[in-house]
C-alpha cells in the first residue's frame, strides 16, 4: 500500500481506496478552510469545494471581500466516504498527520471549520457545531494550535445550508467574523448587591427610572425548565436603569427571617410582615416604570405570585424575532446573543459546574448567582438599546409591540392552566394499555415469537425478510407503500397492519395519555405558548403541545371544566385563512360565498365542480382538500395518493377548481414570482418571512411555505387580536383556556353563557373586520363540559 499524502497514515483508513481529492492551498493564504471530506463533484474535478456547496462559499466569501489567494480549502479527510456520508472516526485520525502537516506548511493563523467533522477535528472532539459557532473565533486543540492556527470559526457546512436554508445566515455571517475574529467592545457590568431587607425597602421606596430591566432567577432555568411559578423559589431579581450598572435584590432581602424564641429555644423563621413590606414597595415600584425584559413573560409570571399582574413593556427576545424570524435551538436565547452581537463571554459557564444543564439554580453560591443576574440585565440593556433601533429600521417595531401586548395576556392563560380529569385518564390509561395488549399479542401469534417486540426497526426487518420483504426502513411511508402490494388476506398484511396500529397507539398513549399526566398540576394542565416558536407567525406551545393535539374526542375529554357549574365555549373562526386568501387576492368568486353565511361553501363549489347535485360525499370531501390545499400550494400527486385518484383526474379536478378562482390563482403566481426575485413577504400585520437562500433542491418547499405563510400567519393574528382584546373583557365572567391556531376556548359559569358568546362572537368578528371590509368573518359557537365535546 503506497501512502497518498507522506504525513497520513493511510494504513490505518477505512477510506483507502476511495476517491482522492487534494487540498488546494496557495502560496502563503490568510485563512484555511476544512471542511469534511470530498463530495461528489469535488471527486469528479479532483478539486475540493468545487460541487454547489462549494460554489455557495465561494459566494459567501467574495461578500466578505476575500480574494482566491487569501483562502485555502482542505478537508479533514481527503478521501471520499460511500454513500457522501460522514468520515468515520479512524479515517479522521489517520489523516490528522496529513492535515496538521498542510496547515503548518501554508502559515495561516486562521482557520474556518466547515460541518460537524472539522469543528470537532480543530476546536473540541466532543463539541457540538450549534454551540461552537455563537461568537468569535475559538482557540484551536493543542496540536491544532502548534501547526500555527490562533482561531477557528466554526459554521455550518454549505451542503447543510442547501438542505436547510434558515442556516445561510449563520454562514454569511460566521465567515465574516474571519474579518473581524477579535471583535469585542463589550464591558462587563458594575453591580451592587442589596441583600437586607431594611435596605431594599428603603432604596425601592425613593427609586425613580423611565425604564427598567427586570431578570428574575429561580430554581429551574427558564429557557429549558418549566414549572409552575407557584413553585419558584425566588433566588434573587436583578434590576437595571441605566447602561453598566445593575442591582442585585439578594436573597435574603426578599425572604427576610427573624428570631423568634421557641420553647426557650431560639429559632429561625420567615419575617412575614417584613417580607410583605418589601414585596409592597418592590410593586409599587414596578408599577411606575416601562417594564423591559427577555422573555418577559416567564418574569412576570414569577412575580406574579408576589406582586400580582405586571405589563410587559419591551422584550429583547420578541424583539430579535421580529427581526429575525428563523427558529431553532438557542437562536433567540439571550447568551446567544449576547456573546454572538454584544461580544459578551460566555458568562453561564461559571455556573455550569454548579448545576447540569436545567437544574436546579438553588446550589449555585449566590455570590456567583448573583454576578451571573447582573450579566443577565446588562446584556438585556444593551440588546434593548441596540434593538430599539434595528426594529424602526426595519419596519418591524409594531411586531415586536403585538407581540408583547399578546405575551401580557397568554402569561394568564399559562399561569391559569385548563382542568385535567384525572378520574376519566386513569380509565383512558386502562384502556390504551388492554389495546395496546392486544396488538402486541396478535403481532406476537402472526410472528409466532412470544418475545417478539414491534417497537424494535430489527425484528420487523428481520420478519418482513422472512416474508420475502426487504427494506432499508420500517418507517411508516414504506409500510403503507409495501401494504397497498400484498394481498389483504397474508400473513405480511396482517403484521403490517398490526404493526401501524401498535405504532399509532403507542404514539398516541404516550404523548397524550402517559404524558400529559407527567404535566398535572393542582388537577390542571399547564402549556407553555411559544410567540416565536415558528417561522409561519402562528403560536406553538410546549409541555405540553397543546397547539397540535390530535382530534380523538376521547384523548380531548381529559381536559374539563374546574367547577361542575361551568361550561367550555369554543369559538372558531369558520375558513379564516380561505378569508385571508380571497381578501388577499381580491377574489370575486370567493367573495360572494363568503358573503351569504346560508351558503354551504362546499357544496357551493361541488356544485360548480361537478354540476348542480351530481357529486357524492366522497366528491364533497375532495372538494375540501382542494379548498384547503390552496394555503400550502398541494399538489395533484398528494391528493390523487390520498383519495385514491388517478395522477390525471387529481390533475384535471385541480384546473376545475382553480378555474373558478382566477384572481387567488394569480396572486399565488405573484407571490411566487415575488419570493423567487428576492422580496420578502410581509403580512397585514407587519411579520416579515425572509427566504435567505433558494436552490433547485429547496425551490419546491420554499415556493410551498410562501403560500401558506401569509394566509396561516395572518389568520393566526386575527386570532390572536381578538384573544388580546377579549381577555381583559371577560374579567369577572369567565376564562380563556386555550387558544389553537384560529379558535379560542373559554371557561365560564353557566349563568354567562350567553353573555360571554356575545361577547366572543362580536369580538372576534370585529377583529375580523379591522382586518377587512371585503369578506365578512363568521365564527362558530360549541359548548361542552369536555374539550372533547366542543
Amino acid at each position: 500500500m503506497e501512502r497518498r499524502h507522506p504525513e497520513a497514515n493511510c494504513e490505518a483508513c477505512p477510506l483507502f481506496g476511495n476517491a482522492y481529492v487534494l487540498s488546494n492551498i496557495p502560496p502563503a493564504p490568510k485563512v484555511i478552510v476544512v471542511g469534511e471530506a470530498p463530495g461528489y463533484a469535488d471527486a469528479q474535478r479532483g478539486k475540493p469545494f468545487v460541487g454547489p456547496s462549494g460554489k455557495l462559499l465561494t459566494d459567501v466569501l467574495k461578500a466578505h471581500k476575500f480574494r482566491p489567494s487569501e483562502i485555502g480549502f482542505t478537508n479533514a479527510c481527503l478521501c471520499r466516504p460511500e454513500g457522501n456520508s460522514s468520515p468515520p472516526k479512524a479515517a479522521q485520525v489517520a489523516c490528522r498527520g496529513r492535515l496538521l502537516h498542510e496547515i503548518r506548511q501554508s502559515g495561516a493563523s486562521t482557520a474556518l471549520a466547515l460541518g460537524s467533522t472539522a469543528t470537532e477535528v480543530l476546536i473540541d472532539p466532543g463539541g457540538k457545531i450549534s454551540t461552537l459557532r455563537i461568537g468569535p473565533a475559538k482557540p484551536a486543540l493543542g496540536d491544532v494550535r502548534e501547526a500555527g492556527i490562533e482561531g477557528v470559526v466554526a459554521s455550518w457546512h454549505p451542503a447543510y445550508c442547501l438542505r436547510n436554508a434558515d442556516a445561510f445566515p449563520a454562514l454569511l455571517n460566521d465567515v465574516g467574523k474571519l474579518r473581524d475574529s477579535n471583535r469585542s467592545g463589550w464591558k462587563p457590568p458594575r453591580y451592587r448587591v442589596i441583600d437586607d431587607a431594611d435596605e431594599a425597602i428603603l432604596w425601592l421606596s425613593t427609586l425613580q427610572a423611565e425604564h427598567t430591566v427586570v431578570d428574575i432567577e429561580v430554581g429551574v432555568e427558564k429557557d429549558i425548565s418549566f414549572d409552575h411559578p407557584n413553585n419558584y423559589a425566588m433566588l434573587c431579581v436583578g434590576l437595571q436603569m441605566e447602561k453598566g450598572f445593575a442591582y442585585i435584590l439578594g436573597e435574603e432581602a426578599l425572604n427576610p427571617k427573624k428570631t423568634i424564641e421557641v420553647d426557650g429555644v431560639d429559632q429561625i423563621v420567615s419575617d412575614d410582615d417584613k417580607k410583605g413590606l418589601v414585596w409592597e414597595v418592590f410593586k409599587r415600584f414596578l408599577q411606575r416604570t416601562k417594564i423591559i425584559a427577555h422573555n418577559g413573560k416567564f418574569d412576570l409570571a414569577g412575580l406574579f405570585p408576589h406582586l400580582g399582574g405586571l405589563e410587559l413593556f419591551f422584550d429583547t427576545m420578541l424583539a430579535h424575532y421580529a427581526l429575525d424570524e428563523r427558529v431553532g435551538g438557542q437562536l433567540h436565547g439571550l447568551k446567544v446573543l449576547a456573546v454572538e452581537l454584544l461580544g459578551a463571554p460566555k458568562y453561564d459557564d461559571e455556573i455550569q459546574r454548579f448545576v447540569p444543564r436545567g437544574g436546579n439554580y438553588a446550589l449555585i453560591p449566590r455570590p456567583i448567582l448573583y454576578k451571573y443576574n447582573a450579566y443577565d440585565v446588562s446584556c438585556t440593556w444593551d440588546l434593548f438599546e441596540l434593538f430599539q433601533e434595528r426594529l424602526d429600521r426595519d419596519g418591524v417595531r409594531r411586531v415586536h409591540d403585538f407581540l408583547v401586548a399578546a405575551s401580557n395576556q397568554l402569561m394568564y392563560l399559562e399561569l391559569n392552566g385548563i382542568g385535567f380529569d384525572i378520574a376519566y385518564s386513569n380509565a383512558l390509561q386502562t384502556d390504551y394499555l388492554t389495546r395496546l395488549d392486544e396488538v402486541d399479542s396478535l403481532v406476537q401469534e402472526l410472528t409466532k415469537i412470544p418475545t417478539f417486540n414491534p417497537r424494535s426497526p430489527k425484528q420487523v426487518k428481520e420478519f418482513l425478510h422472512d416474508q420475502g420483504i426487504r427494506v432499508s426502513t420500517t418507517n411508516e411511508d414504506t409500510l403503507k407503500r409495501i401494504l397497498e402490494r400484498l394481498n389483504p388476506a397474508s400473513t405480511a398484511a396482517k403484521f403490517i397492519q398490526a404493526l401501524l396500529r401498535s405504532r399509532k397507539e403507542t404514539k398516541l398513549y404516550g404523548t397524550y395519555v402517559k404524558g400529559l399526566r407527567k404535566r398535572v398540576y393542582r388537577r390542571r394542565i399547564h402549556t407553555t405558548y411559544l410567540l416565536h416558536g415558528t417561522t409561519s407567525g402562528r403560536l406553538a406551545s410546549r409541555n405540553p403541545n397543546l397547539q397540535n393535539i390530535v382530534r380523538d374526542k376521547m384523548i380531548k375529554k381529559q381536559f374539563r371544566v374546574t367547577h361542575e357549574d361551568n361550561i367550555f365555549i369554543q369559538a372558531d373562526y369558520k375558513q379564516a385563512e380561505g378569508r385571508v386568501i380571497a381578501t388577499l387576492a381580491q377574489d370575486d368568486y370567493l367573495r360572494e360565498i363568503f358573503a351569504d353565511p346560508d351558503i354551504d361553501m362546499f357544496n357551493e363549489l361541488s356544485d360548480s365542480l361537478y354540476g348542480t347535485g351530481n357529486w357524492t360525499k366522497e366528491d364533497r370531501v375532495r372538494t375540501k382538500a382542494f379548498f384547503y390545499g390552496l394555503s400550502y400550494g398541494r399538489e395533484a400527486f398528494s391528493i390523487a395518493l390520498e383519495y385514491n385518484m388517478t395522477v390525471r383526474e387529481a390533475e384535471k379536478r385541480l384546473r376545475d377548481f382553480m378555474d373558478l378562482i382566477p384572481a387567488t390563482a394569480k396572486w399565488q403566481e405573484q407571490t411566487k414570482r415575488r419570493v423567487l426575485s428576492g422580496e420578502d413577504l410581509v403580512t397585514p400585520f407587519g411579520r416579515k418571512r425572509r427566504f435567505y437562500l433558494i436552490t433547485d433542491e429547496n425551490r419546491k418547499d420554499v415556493l410551498n411555505e410562501a403560500l401558506s405563510y401569509l394566509p396561516q400567519s395572518t389568520a393566526s393574528d386575527i386570532c390572536l387580536s381578538a384573544l388580546i382584546r377579549l381577555r381583559p373583557m371577560l374579567r369577572g365572567m369567565g376564562w380563556i383556556r386555550l387558544t389553537v391556531h384560529d379558535a379560542l376556548v373559554v371557561e365560564c359559569p353557566e349563568r354567562y353563557r350567553d353573555t360571554v358568546s356575545t361577547l366572543l362572537q362580536e369580538s372576534m368578528l370585529e377583529e375580523g373586520r379591522r382586518f377587512t371590509d371585503y369578506v365578512p368573518f363568521a365564527v362558530d359557537l360549541s359548548y361542552g363540559k369536555t374539550y372533547g365535546d366542543l
